[in-house]
């Protein structure tokens, strides 16, 4: 019982971290208008920061537990989709880049709807340098997303085992079954 009342502390706290990095989103200043090539230095900066952050946060969730794997990710999500709506609200007051994105929420509708391969199309790159950017999200979300699913349906793959009586996940084929192994050396069924 007194799992329940952690598993809810945690779930506000994560909530609560994702309001607060949405507010501080909307209160960071978009630089104006600026040379493309400025602008993609320090969107190239932002890109090595955001993953080099990713990168590190993974390897210490190689050994955090199943829960806090998945709070993790959805943490880093949010943070990925909010550099990137910033960067292509940035990009977006450069001339001819994007159709209809000219504020911070524009720009997180628009990340929001590219990540869930949503895209009505209202809103849509145009320029080189905007299409050029939105690409390397897609790539980056791919990348990030395919790791982020494979860990969390590692996760329900091992709470699925030990609610199995007698299933594999206490032993068997060498696999040793326990949360600590992760998802990468499960066999497959």
């Amino acid at each position: 019982m007194s799992r329940q009342p952690s598993q809810v502390r945690r779930a506000i706290v994560s909530a609560l971290l994702i309001a607060a990095a949405t507010a501080v989103y909307y209160q960071i200043p978009v630089p104006g208008r600026m040379r493309e090539v400025s602008w993609g230095i320090l969107f190239s900066c932002g890109v090595v920061v955001l993953g080099l952050l990713i990168l590190l946060t993974v390897a210490r969730l190689l050994r955090a537990g199943e829960q806090a794997r998945i709070r993790v990710l959805v943490l880093l999500l949010t943070l990925t989709v909010l550099f990137f709506s910033w960067a292509d609200e940035s990009v977006a007051r450069l001339p001819d880049q994007f159709v209809s994105l000219s504020t911070k929420t524009d720009a997180l509708y628009f990340n929001v709807s590219t990540l869930a391969t949503v895209g009505f199309g209202d809103v849509h790159p145009v320029g080189q340098l905007a299409r050029s950017a939105v690409t390397l999200q897609i790539i980056f979300n791919l990348i990030f997303l395919g790791t982020a699913v494979s860990v969390i349906s590692g996760f329900f793959r091992t709470r699925a085992r030990r609610r199995v009586p007698g299933g594999s996940g206490t032993g068997g084929s060498g696999s040793g079954g326990s949360a600590a192994g992760g998802p990468e050396h499960a066999p497959e069924s």
